[in-house]
């Protein structure tokens, strides 16, 4: 009798250690916004001269876009407006299309790049260089001498949905 009391005691506790254990996985990895990718950017590039953050009425009047369209966006360009220093990272709600917004972008690049062969050539070889895409809801362009390290930061940070 003492044997099978055992015996049941012991099935008892490897079924309660059992059942405690839940196949626990890792919480999904949050998505990176806008404002942590750039910080990131910030930390790890020095850009040729100071960047300039620009607000949302720049962003209307520079592309168009109206910023209850996105959760969060950073613009930058550079202070020195002779550079071709610009970065735009936007993180679009649902509902409005991310490739929309990546023809806008790439529209303005091709707009820069034209103007920029006119006025200031070697910064014209920068903006044909420049990058736009889009991973998930998140678009960015990134129009700078810099441009690999930083389109680097992008990939490595944000995860397409």
């Amino acid at each position: 009798m003492k044997k099978i009391t055992a015996l049941l005691l012991i099935l008892v506790m490897i079924g309660l250690t059992a059942c405690g254990k839940k196949d626990e996985k890792e919480p999904a990895a949050k998505p990176a916004t806008p404002e942590e990718v750039y910080a990131k950017m910030e930390e790890q590039v020095t850009f040729p001269e100071k960047m300039v953050r620009l607000s949302d009425e720049d962003l209307l009047n520079t592309f168009g876009f109206e910023t209850e369209n996105f959760e969060e966006f950073v613009y930058v360009i550079c202070e020195n407006i002779l550079l071709a220093e610009n970065i735009v990272l936007v993180k679009v709600k649902d509902g409005v299309d991310p490739e929309t917004v990546k023809k806008t972008l790439s529209d303005y690049v091709s707009d820069q790049t034209m103007m920029l062969e006119s006025y200031v050539p070697e910064q014209a070889v920068i903006a044909k260089k420049s990058v736009v895409g889009v991973k998930g809801d998140f678009v960015y362009m990134i129009m700078s001498s810099k441009v690999t390290e930083l389109e680097k930061i992008v990939n490595e940070m944000v995860t397409a949905k």
